[in-house]
């Protein structure tokens, strides 16, 4: 295992622990068995360790939705539904999916949520682009599309940032799966498996929705 390696999954150790909000590069050295020097070498400051460890984290997520539709021969409505449902049944760990909520984290976290929108939706853009080919959908700009719904995940379905009750997430479900259709120009009923989503967000974001 290399030393970058280490540093990341002592810094993850540390933040399960309930150690990162404290913790100094010099208990990131000794959690991780090397010299303080040695993470000089990869990282300038503990920020840019956490960083790294988000980006790592969100990254295992991003390749898991990569590789899952890969595996599909479905139609486009079908591959959206597998993003959707593999996306919200992946997560981070969730100690450092706490620590990223926390106030003085707001920034890492932001980059985050900015992180997995620029990745997933070049992946969304190719699938709604399918959907054209396939006759199924009528988007004439699949790449700025892609960024507005996702930009509704990502952000306003963000359980550390809004705590809505469970029958408002409910109804913004509901709301997506309209826009869908009707900006899609796609048949009535083809995103009902958002309440599948809604379920697997509400296991996930149980303590956080009133």
């Amino acid at each position: 295992m290399n030393k970058r390696t280490l540093i990341l999954d002592a810094m993850q150790e540390l933040i399960i622990n309930d150690k990162g909000a404290a913790c100094s590069v010099s208990d990131i050295a000794r959690q991780a068995g090397i010299g303080k020097g040695s993470i000089y070498y990869y990282f300038k400051s503990k920020e840019e360790i956490l960083d790294a460890l988000v980006d790592r984290q969100y990254g295992k997520i991003i390749e898991n939705c990569e590789n899952i539709l890969q595996d599909s021969n479905g139609n486009a409505i079908q591959k959206i539904a597998i993003l959707i449902q593999t996306y919200y049944a992946s997560s981070v760990e969730n100690s450092v999916d706490h620590y990223l909520h926390e106030t003085q984290n707001a920034y890492i976290h932001q980059k985050s949520l900015a992180t997995i929108l620029l990745a997933l939706s070049p992946i969304l853009s190719s699938i709604i682009q399918q959907g054209n080919n396939e006759g199924m959908f009528n988007c004439s700009y699949p790449d700025a599309f892609s960024e507005l719904i996702l930009s509704e995940f990502c952000f306003v379905f963000d359980y550390g940032i809004f705590t809505w009750s469970a029958n408002q997430m409910h109804q913004k479900f509901k709301m997506l799966s309209e826009v869908l259709e009707r900006s899609l120009q796609s048949p009535e009923g083809s995103f009902a498996f958002l309440n599948t989503a809604f379920d697997q967000f509400s296991k996930r974001s149980k303590v956080k929705l009133k």
